[in-house]
């Protein structure tokens, strides 16, 4: 049985994990949310302006009123870079999926995929989660690979999961971690 306790900070070696503030608009526009190259794996399109980031943030905000929200800003030198989030949870089963994303700057230096580890570990061992799965498009294999270090196990592919913009699909890999295993290492 799952323990909800919401969005809490959570802080690694070198970020924190926090909730969504309205002060974010304007790095979270600058750092990844209008980057075509971000979002081109994502299910939303890149924000045009500020003002869409703050409706997003308002709306995002309220839902904290929830303790089944666990939604937070990755922050890094006092810079809101990017996101990571449960993306589905099903209560009845322990289990959730997450996803993430971080502006271009902060790729290839390990940042993610230390945010990922801390998730996980909030969920396991604060909420109480049994399984967290993660899946990406086959085109990103960088997000595939920021999931095995995080100890993840590659457990299959949705074919032809991801519609594109040009009327494509591609296949979307699932990753997945149980508790015991998380706890094992």
């Amino acid at each position: 049985m799952l323990t909800h306790k919401g969005t809490k900070d959570i802080k690694t070696k070198r970020l924190l994990l926090r909730k969504y503030r309205l002060s974010d608009a304007q790095q979270m526009f600058h750092n990844y949310a209008s980057d075509p190259a971000v979002t081109r794996f994502l299910n939303w399109e890149p924000y045009q302006n500020v003002d869409e980031v703050k409706t997003f943030l308002t709306a995002s905000i309220k839902e904290y009123d929830s303790p089944s929200i666990y939604n937070w800003a990755i922050e890094y030198n006092r810079e809101m870079i990017g996101s990571i989030s449960t993306t589905y949870i099903n209560d009845r089963d322990s289990a959730c999926e997450v996803g993430y994303c971080i502006g271009q700057a902060y790729w290839n230096k390990g940042l993610m995929s230390e945010a990922l580890e801390a998730v996980i570990g909030y969920l396991f061992h604060e909420i109480d989660m049994h399984r967290i799965m993660a899946k990406h498009d086959v085109d990103n294999p960088a997000s595939g690979r920021v999931m095995q270090k995080c100890n993840m196990t590659f457990e299959g592919k949705f074919r032809k999961y991801y519609l594109h913009d040009n009327g494509t699909y591609s296949d979307s890999l699932i990753y997945g971690i149980l508790k015991e295993e998380y706890d094992k290492k």
